[in-house]
């Protein structure tokens, strides 16, 4: 790989039409300003995170260039999820690399949601990433609610966000720059404006750590069944697919284990089959500007120097349960696909470690030889890194809640490899808890079976411990948890515990 320095010039990005403005160390959001360096940053790589919104882990069988160009040529980590599984907690999460507990960012919505939420927004990856000697970019969606009145956020060279209001309108978008689209549809533009940044950063010496933000498959601003829309050449593509989600004897189950009845269950199975057909057409061009975009970095010479990491924000249920929706504690919603390709990482291999969003901001301060601010240390451990992924056997989950003006929080719990538990933070006995090698559906919540009574207790007192958790306190090693008591004798009924 070359040598890169950091450039000390103001570019105007003018390739491809796009006019966003190219900040190098300088001017950055509320009026503050970051002294510029003129050392030799050490030789790195390239990073590119690709971030698709509300995507399941299963639905990557409908890209066929990602699997190809990313997976087969990089890592899938099998067990990867969201831990606060909802649009602007995750990206929250990524850009701080922090637990709401820690950046205030609890829900898409209220008092503790939205861009409003986060706490000393310019204290960020962009920030850490450039004080590396990166030169930085930001495309597509930030947290929700954000609006240019919100201002430039620092640490950002190319910053270059979508504004609220047209997100979700797939054949409009309003960006930051002023720059308007009509009838164009958003996972393309967003491409155009990546490929612009791209042609910018190369020109320089100096690595590049972008984040490309796309929009689907989020459901579109006011579909009545909350699909995404796809280009009219995809429109006939899967008209017969049947989801292998739909034969899980969880799906559209009489009795959902799960008592979220915040959520929408209107939806029968014909509006789940149209929902799930159109976020297949919308996914496949996604995987068209993936192509593009590697096509163009080894066009430039730059593949073999470059992370590209693709995952998403969330992931989501599409019936199972008879549920719709994210921020929901049971693995759908939290699962997400995460599949890293780039120097070093071994070709069309899988990893089933555990690991989460909060990690990703870690593991690209590792590979850019970055170091977050004293003010906002790390919460998660680099992906890449077995030894430091070893500290950790226990991860924190949460989900918010907007209505909650006190505490902002709905459900709080722990992840391990075999169990799935949270409970309602004023009352420990409204939650879930879930035994993934006995019930590998969720089919039964056994928080108040008494033969689960240790396996409570010790989840119970892991959430006590990481639930105010900051940095490595977040990641520690608890041991076994205990396993269930054995059950009754045929005949003999097990009296139910007291709640």
């Amino acid at each position: 790989m070359r040598q890169r320095a950091v450039l000390l010039a103001l570019i105007v990005a003018t390739v491809a039409g796009v006019g966003f403005t190219f900040v190098d160390g300088g001017p950055v959001g509320d009026g503050a300003t970051r002294p510029t360096t003129t050392a030799m940053a050490p030789d790195r790589p390239n990073i590119v995170l690709i971030l698709t919104d509300d995507m399941r882990t299963d639905e990557l069988q409908y890209m066929p260039s990602t699997r190809r160009l990313l997976a087969d040529q990089g890592t899938s980590y099998t067990s990867a999820i969201s831990p606060h599984p909802m649009c602007c907690p995750a990206r929250a999460e990524l850009v701080t690399g922090q637990y709401a507990q820690n950046n205030g960012v609890k829900h898409n919505l209220g008092p503790f949601g939205g861009v409003h939420a986060l706490r000393h927004p310019n204290d960020n990856i962009g920030v850490w990433m450039q004080d590396a000697g990166y030169r930085t970019g930001y495309h597509g969606k930030f947290l929700n609610g954000y609006s240019r009145a919100f201002g430039r956020v620092a640490g950002w060279n190319v910053w270059d966000p979508i504004v609220a209001g047209t997100t979700y309108l797939y054949w409009r978008s309003v960006w930051f720059d002023g720059d308007s689209y009509h009838h164009r549809y958003i996972t393309h533009v967003t491409a155009e404006r990546t490929k612009s940044m791209l042609d910018t950063l190369d020109r320089g010496s100096a690595p590049f750590f972008m984040v490309v933000n796309h929009t689907a498959p989020h459901a579109r601003t006011g579909d009545v069944v909350k699909k995404p829309a796809y280009e009219p050449r995809y429109g006939r593509l899967f008209d017969h697919l049947q989801p292998d989600f739909t034969r899980k004897p969880s799906y559209f189950a009489k009795d959902p284990a799960l008592p979220h009845d915040l959520y929408d269950r209107s939806f029968d199975r014909k509006d789940e089959l149209v929902r799930a057909r159109a976020r297949a057409r919308a996914l496949r061009s996604v995987d068209d500007d993936v192509r593009l975009l590697v096509h163009q970095l080894a066009a430039a010479g730059e593949l073999d120097d470059t992370y590209i990491v693709f995952t998403s924000d969330n992931g989501f249920v599409l019936g199972e349960h008879g549920l719709h929706g994210k921020n929901l504690m049971i693995d759908e919603s939290l699962d997400v696909p995460l599949i890293v390709r780039g120097p070093g990482i071994p070709a069309g291999a899988v990893n089933r470690t555990p690991v989460t969003l909060v990690d990703l901001a870690a593991t690209f301060l590792h590979w850019g030889h970055a170091v977050p601010s004293a003010a906002r240390p790390s919460d998660g451990l680099p992906i890449t890194e077995p030894a430091a992924l070893a500290r950790r056997d226990t991860i924190l989950v949460q989900a918010g809640d907007s209505s909650r003006a006190d505490h902002g929080w709905w459900y709080r719990g722990v992840d391990t490899r075999r169990y799935l538990y949270a409970v309602h933070p004023r009352d420990p006995s409204v939650g879930v808890l879930f035994d993934r090698e006995r019930d590998p559906f969720a089919m039964r919540d056994v928080l108040h079976d008494p033969a689960y009574a240790p396996v409570r207790r010790e989840l119970a007192h892991r959430l006590a411990v990481l639930e105010h958790c900051s940095g490595e306190s977040c990641n520690r090693v608890f041991g076994p948890v205990p396993d269930p008591l054995p059950q009754p004798k045929k005949g003999r009924a097990a009296e139910p515990e007291r709640r």
